[in-house]
């Protein structure tokens, strides 16, 4: 025991006169004053500090090597550096005001690299636009970007769709790990919780070379939050009340860090009522929905190894909404509705091999997703009887994700990966929609990054085998039966992208990337009544895999006072799967089969910021977006997005006593109507929704409280957009929704 005890004394000893120290000052690059408060951060090991009073920062590393380092505060450009440690070494950083506001590293590239690298723009939708929106779902929130859409039921479902693509399309990826909900449903959400999210990388495009199957459309890639600063223990609690569902969202959570410890524990709660139609004001029964999350999170890091372990649950129960009915604000569940289920465990490892290292990603989900008939239950039914669903599918995945970074090489960086997953689905109800099976998929690729001044480029190389083994379910001949059937898909992918720099402000990128998705459960094995699409679905064995390529093009312009991004894109897919109608009639409902066609979607979008010199306090912002999508015989694709125009007004005042960097915004988002569509779908017309804000930091005492008050659709427009499942239905969108928000942030340990 003595002689152990001895052991890790030396090993601790030895880690420390071995670690490597940085510090420095942080001072504005003008005045060349001190700035307290800003927060030096190394995302690759979750590691960092604010600086003091002086300016003043240290930050211990655990070994020797090359680092991102990012140094970012409230009205500076951030600036980002890589930068060679050896030794203890002094950094002192210089911050330039800025009135646009610049982006930070980009997580989802395996290089942590700036935006400035990427072939493909990823568009950061920071914590700073979640805290402030108004929208009652994380993904309705999302759609304020451009090129970003949902598939909506109500205001408790959304899908996400990018570039006109959606379903199993774009994948969701969190915690390190792809998540896997049953996407291939229209009344099924991202099955994320909005909390303890930091930011959201969107990548437009396929991205099947990195993430694999089921990315040919883009990634919506979830970032937890970071760690607290070393040596501190901070939280916040925060809310908000909407005024059309009378419903609430609540957050409340902790987070702490010492030298080579983290962790953090954060729970959420929402409830909200059915919803009010825009111009009439009307109640849509049975858009209620109410949802618990909980999530937990400890890491550590030492010289060789860093690592994080997390865990999220979240749990929804959604009503399924069929038509008007009821007026009240009832918070009971009518039939019918759904339950779901979400448990994710995952953990994340950096192993350091001398100048290489292994990131290696591990995950367990579980998906249990329950439809009930029988319903005006209570609110509080779900968290205790579950037992009566005629609908009970359990979906289990376990994957791996391994990349090994090879040692930088004259400006070469070489990424050999693999990921794989196994996954199974079980039918436990009383009917079955798809079939039980077994899912394995595995791929591997080589991606190869070359670097120097302003040029840069990217290519890889994949190939992904998957097999799906589906179990016989049901009888013969009865309703809903399924045979047994083994499908095995191959496919090979890659991509080429070029980055040009040609000074400070302007900037070109061109990317080549292939992708592709195999059909789901859903599309081979479908064969009864969809409750919460309300037809008779009927899949297809013999569907191929879809497979596409994609060209992008953009060009960005970046000064003082101006920032102007355009990016364009061609999108070719090969055996294009989707739902139609027939003219048959099971169990009084219609019958809807699936089918392939190639098509062709196509568009562009673009964005601009004005800053003028003379007014700093005000920003003008304008996004347009457009997709076309056409199927080889020239008939549109069904579900293509209207086009988009969003134009926003926002002013940042001076300080006023008591209110701090207090602002005020107005937007203007007009959708065009929708004439391009499928043969069985209808047109939609134009319409323009209102949206205003108004909000900044209340200080009472040494308290700071974010405050701010917004109204969506203002002038209460009737209207039904395009992606909604109820305007066949006739039902419009939500009407005028006041929204109050409100977060507290405190500090336990500073």
């Amino acid at each position: 025991m003595k002689n152990l005890v001895l052991l890790v004394i030396i090993i601790m000893a030895n880690t420390v006169l071995m670690a490597q120290q940085i510090k420095g000052r942080v001072i504005d690059s003008q005045t060349k004053k001190s700035i307290p408060g800003v927060n030096i951060y190394l995302p690759e090991i979750k590691k960092g500090v604010v600086s003091e009073v002086n300016g003043d920062y240290t930050l211990n590393l655990p070994r020797k090597g090359t680092y991102k380092i990012q140094v970012s505060f409230i009205g500076y450009a951030i600036l980002l550096k890589t930068v060679a440690i050896n030794q203890d070494t002094i950094l002192n950083f210089e911050l330039t005001e800025a009135v646009i506001e610049t982006k930070e590293f980009v997580i989802s590239s395996v290089y942590h690299s700036s935006q400035d690298e990427n072939p493909v723009e990823v568009i950061q939708f920071d914590s700073k636009q979640l805290e402030q929106s108004t929208s009652p779902t994380l993904m309705q929130s999302l759609t304020n970007v451009a090129g970003v859409n949902m598939v909506s039921t109500g205001t408790g479902i959304g899908k996400p769709v990018i570039r006109g693509l959606s379903y199993n399309r774009v994948l969701i990826f969190s915690q390190g790990i792809p998540i896997d909900n049953q996407q291939f449903g229209d009344e099924h959400g991202l099955g994320l919780s909005e909390i303890g999210i930091d930011k959201v990388e969107i990548i437009k495009g396929p991205s099947s070379l990195l993430y694999g199957a089921d990315a040919m459309g883009g990634v919506l890639h979830f970032v937890e939050e970071r760690p607290a600063s070393i040596n501190t223990i901070v939280g916040d609690f925060g809310t908000k009340y909407f005024s059309n569902t009378n419903g609430y969202q609540s957050t409340l959570g902790i987070k702490g860090a010492t030298e080579n410890f983290r962790y953090k524990i954060r729970g959420g709660r929402s409830s909200h009522g059915d919803y009010k139609q825009g111009g009439n004001g009307s109640r849509v029964t049975n858009t209620r929905y109410t949802a618990s999350a909980l999530k937990v999170g400890v890491g550590f890091m030492k010289k060789w190894w860093t690592n994080d372990v997390n865990y999220s649950f979240l749990q929804s129960a959604i009503g399924i909404p069929e038509e008007l009915g009821v007026q009240n604000t009832s918070r009971k569940l009518l039939e019918p509705f759904q339950v779901i289920t979400n448990h994710i465990v995952s953990t994340q490892n950096t192993f350091h091999i001398k100048k290489s290292h292994i990131k290696l990603n591990l995950g367990y989900l579980t998906n249990i997703r329950k439809e009930f008939e029988g319903g005006n239950l209570s609110e509080s039914f779900y968290h205790s009887n579950l037992d009566s669903a005629v609908l009970d599918m359990l979906l289990q995945t376990t994957n791996y994700d391994i990349k090994w970074h090879l040692p930088e090489f004259k400006h070469i960086e070489i990424i050999i990966g693999s990921q794989g997953k196994y996954q199974t689905n079980e039918n436990r109800g009383e009917e079955s929609l798809i079939s039980d099976a077994n899912i394995s998929q595995l791929g591997g690729f080589t991606m190869i990054k070359y670097s120097k001044k302003k040029f840069s480029t990217i290519t890889g190389i994949r190939f992904d085998a998957k097999t799906i083994d589906g179990k016989k379910t049901g009888k013969f001949g009865e309703e809903g039966y399924k045979r047994a059937f083994k499908q095995h898909y191959e496919s090979v992918n890659g991509s080429l992208g070029l980055t040009y720099k040609w000074t400070d402000k302007y900037l070109t990128r061109i990317n080549v990337a292939s992708g592709f998705r195999t059909p789901n459960l859903a599309e081979l094995s479908s064969n009864g009544v969809h409750e919460g699409t309300i037809r008779y679905e009927i899949g297809k064995l013999d569907l191929s895999t879809e497979q596409n390529i994609e060209i992008d093009f953009g060009i960005e312009y970046v000064n003082k006072h101006i920032s102007f991004a355009f990016s364009a894109f061609n999108n070719a897919i090969a055996n294009y799967i989707f739902l139609v109608p027939t003219d048959s009639i099971i169990d009084n409902h219609q019958v809807y089969t699936y089918t392939q066609n190639d098509a062709n979607l196509y568009g562009f979008e673009t964005t601009l910021d004005i800053h003028p010199h003379a007014m700093h306090w005000l920003h003008f912002e304008t996004q347009f977006a457009m997709v076309i999508g056409k199927k080889s015989d020239g008939i549109s694709l069904p579900q293509i997005p209207a086009n988009n125009l969003l134009n926003t007004l926002k002013a940042e005042i001076k300080d006023f006593k008591l209110i701090k960097k207090p602002f005020i915004s107005v937007a203007v988002n007009t959708i065009f109507g929708q004439n391009n569509v499928d043969v069985f779908e209808s047109s939609t017309s134009s319409y323009l929704l209102l949206n205003a804000k108004i909000g900044g930091n209340v200080i009472i005492g040494k308290q700071r409280i974010l405050l701010s008050i917004g109204i969506t659709n203002l002038l209460d427009k009737e209207y039904y957009s395009h992606l909604s499942r109820l305007k066949t239905d006739n039902i419009y969108n939500m009407g005028r929704n006041i929204v109050v928000n409100l977060k507290v942030p405190f500090g336990i340990k500073k």
